[in-house]
């Protein structure tokens, strides 16, 4: 008796995909727990991000000493965009998660991009500040 291929596994063969096995069972409880872990640093620190690239702008009073030159221009779309930028990468991440959670796929490697994204932005905040502020004394 000649074997049938099932329409699941017909499709498979014939886009070359297969199905992935979803999370179960301890797997899938320590990724939740380490994604949500993970989140929930990922949110405090882009709190605090935010509001160390808002302090930031602290660097431009210097502006109107003899010799120092600012870009204020620059230092204003820092100021303001950074914090921006802070909320959308923890949102995106957040969002992206939650999604492959539910999807039953791994998600703590979107919640680590996301943290690490984080702290990125803060530094290149940062140095596009420390751009900004040339002191001439």
């Amino acid at each position: 008796m000649p074997t049938r291929l099932s329409a699941p596994d017909a499709a498979a063969s014939t886009t070359g995909r297969e199905a992935r096995q979803p999370l179960v069972g301890g797997r899938r409880v320590a990724d939740m727990v380490a994604t949500i872990a993970v989140l929930t640093i990922a949110t405090a620190a882009g709190l605090g991000v935010a509001w160390g690239i808002v302090f930031l702008s602290l660097g431009f009073h210097s502006c109107s000493a003899p010799g120092n030159r600012c870009d204020e221009t620059l230092g204003g779309v820092v100021v303001y965009a950074g914090p921006v930028v802070v909320a959308l990468v923890v949102a995106l991440s957040v969002v992206v998660s939650v999604v492959r959670l539910v999807r039953r796929r791994v998600a703590w490697p979107v919640a680590v991009t996301g943290l690490v994204a984080v702290v990125a932005v803060f530094f290149a905040a940062l140095l596009l500040v420390d751009s900004a502020v040339t002191l001439g004394i």
